[in-house]
């Protein structure tokens, strides 16, 4: 006799906001890791036009607008070494395979951060500087990655994209923060406008070190350790579900997707990135991690504040603050934009006004003289639309993208080697970037948006070929669309044979029954 069809769920169980607000929640906390990268991209950024720090680590320039500029070297050191400690995280997080859980590379994350800052406020010299900036990238390298494999292996399949686009807001209020400590502490005597804004990067690490003592790991990470009742107590822990059968439905699919996964790919390695379907996942990764940097972001936080000094932008710090302040708004608005559009639409989309806004920045500085307010005027106001446009589509889908594509076994590795690739890519933008902008080599400026509006074009053109839509997708469902190499094109119109658990356990269609009675039965036998 067949087992009687589960009772459905209570309506809390659903996921919407409300329901889920605890996971929510926990990983607002967890995209801390975000906001201390992007606090440290524009503290930094206001560094290289901060009197107090120029005295001690640049020169005299009677030519530059502040009386004082930095070296093109020191310029590119200080920025790009945070690239090569990241990607020196990144080959930590491959060798260590499955080995490695979530809060462990949250926790070291947290620990390079205290040492890293503890060097560069203790010092005055540019040895102990650059030291300082390598270990911060290490940093951040565990933060960056891991923070975002917690929230994308924690959350519920309807809500992923906007819970891990919350990493693109935590960044840009980041760095708000950045610019705001730096522009209120830059009037301090001596030292103290540039070691007041590093002692505040101790708060972050400080936080997530006690915070991640009282959380578990990802229930997707436990069944990979073959640990399914610690996956079960996640779930109930990191969502406040009481219901047992839902819990053991949830880890049940997680489990089945997982074994699934073993079986079809019997004795794999590492190297199996590049293999069959994984390949299109890894490329997809790889691509939507550096898709990241190509939009020019990385060139807008590590040097907004020069490059405004550098334009004759009157009071740069302001401008900035008000910029990110306004892109807040963006990121804000990508929760919902998120939730209701497509990922493809949103990238595409996005990239083509993102690469206009690049593109007037540089022809206004192109057809009028560096003194023209109106130039300077374009430059601010297109900064603000670029930024706003990064943080509703570009920055939240990509890291979305990212994540959820690689597939389960294979993931931290995916994950962590794509992030070690864009960590190369950042490095070569921020050793290329001073000697576009800085007066001391070709001074282009503004100009240096050419670059920027052209790669913006590239990756619109590349998402509407080839970014599949995973909205609403769980990421069990996308192992089998994976596996069945279906079109990226197809990808939100093919019907899959296993349902998302909140469906399946409060009740199952007679047409898609098959597909799901195994699950919902074995949880019934339990």
């Amino acid at each position: 006799m067949a087992p009687p069809t589960p009772k459905p769920p209570p309506a809390p169980f659903r996921s919407n906001f409300l329901a889920e607000k605890r996971i929510i929640t926990i990983c607002f906390f967890i995209a801390l890791g975000q906001f201390q990268y992007g606090y440290d991209s524009a503290a930094i950024a206001g560094f290289q036009s901060m009197p107090a720090f120029l005295r001690v680590y640049g020169y005299e320039d009677p030519t530059n607008p502040i009386g004082l500029n930095i070296s093109t070297d020191v310029q590119r050191l200080i920025q790009s070494l945070m690239n090569v400690g990241g990607f020196l995280s990144a080959i930590v997080m491959y060798a260590s395979h499955t080995k490695l859980s979530r809060r462990i590379g949250l926790w070291l994350g947290c620990g390079f951060a205290f040492l890293s800052v503890s060097l560069m406020i203790g010092t005055t010299s540019l040895g102990g500087l650059y030291a300082g900036r390598l270990l911060l990238g290490v940093s951040n390298g565990f933060f960056v990655p891991y923070s975002v494999t917690y929230m994308t292996e924690s959350a519920p399949a309807l809500l992923r994209g906007p819970i891990v686009g919350m990493s693109t807001f935590q960044t840009s209020l980041g760095a708000l923060f950045g610019i705001l400590v730096d522009n209120y502490c830059k009037i301090y005597p001596g030292n103290a406008p540039w070691q007041i804004p590093l002692g505040v990067m101790y708060i972050v690490p400080t936080i997530l070190t006690i915070l991640l003592a009282f959380l578990p790991d990802t229930p997707r990470f436990y069944v990979t350790q073959g640990q399914d009742e610690k996956a079960i107590n996640a779930v109930r822990r990191l969502r406040g579900i009481k219901d047992e059968a839902y819990l053991r439905a949830e880890v049940e699919d997680i489990k089945s997707a997982f074994l699934l996964e073993q079986e079809l790919h019997s004795g794999v390695h590492l190297n199996d990135m590049f293999r069959g379907p994984d390949l299109r996942r890894t490329l997809l990764c790889f691509a939507t991690t550096i898709g990241g940097t190509a939009t020019g972001v990385t060139f807008m936080a590590g040097f907004s504040v020069y490059l405004f000094v550098q334009a004759r932008v009157g009071s740069p710090f302001e401008w900035v603050m008000i910029s990110l302040a306004i892109a807040l708004t963006g990121n804000m608005a990508a929760f919902p934009a998120m939730k209701y559009f497509g990922r493809r639409e949103l990238l595409i989309g996005t990239s083509v006004i993102s690469a206009g806004m690049m593109y007037g920045m540089a022809i206004a500085y192109t057809v009028s003289a560096w003194t023209d307010p109106a130039a300077s005027r374009a430059l601010v106001a297109m900064s603000i639309v670029f930024t706003w446009i990064y943080g509703i589509g570009q920055g939240p889908v990509m890291w979305a993208l990212s994540t959820e594509i690689p597939s389960q076994r294979l993931r931290s590795q995916t994950v962590g080697t794509a992030s070690g690739l864009n960590f190369i890519v950042g490095w070569v933008v921020s050793f290329c970037t001073p000697y576009f902008i800085n007066p001391d080599k070709l001074g282009w400026g503004p100009k240096y948006g050419y670059i920027w509006g052209s790669s913006n074009l590239v990756l619109a053109l590349w998402a509407f070929f080839y970014v599949p839509e995973t909205k609403g997708r769980s990421l069990e469902q996308l192992e089998e669309l994976f596996e069945k190499g279906v079109s990226a094109r197809k990808f939100s119109s093919y019907v899959v044979e296993r349902q998302l658990v909140e469906d399946s356990v409060g009740g199952v269609p007679a047409e898609k029954e098959k597909a799901t009675t195994v699950q919902v039965d074995d949880v019934e036998k339990r």
